[in-house]
């Protein structure tokens, strides 16, 4: 196991996040085919997971910019999870 700085944590979390991105596209595209059916039990279950992916997204953007800027002076900066 090799150690990494903070930066290169940071960079893991970004692609994380793109990956994440990539997927919620992919389950908005498949909530737009469902348009007649928006009301379906399949159409929920894909809203629901669109609401867990974005929460995920948005935590794993914020901590990879947190990391990457963590040596940086914080003055006037928001905190992480404020």
């Amino acid at each position: 196991m090799t150690e990494k700085t903070l930066r290169e944590l940071g960079e893991e979390y970004e692609t994380a996040s793109r990956i994440l991105k990539e997927r919620i596209a992919s389950k908005r595209a498949k909530l737009r085919a469902l348009k007649d059916s928006i009301c379906s039990n399949e159409a929920y279950l894909l809203k629901s997971e669109l609401k867990i992916l974005y929460a995920e997204q948005r935590d794993t953007k914020e901590i990879a910019d947190y990391l990457k800027t963590y040596y940086d002076p914080h003055e006037g900066k928001r905190e992480l999870f404020e």
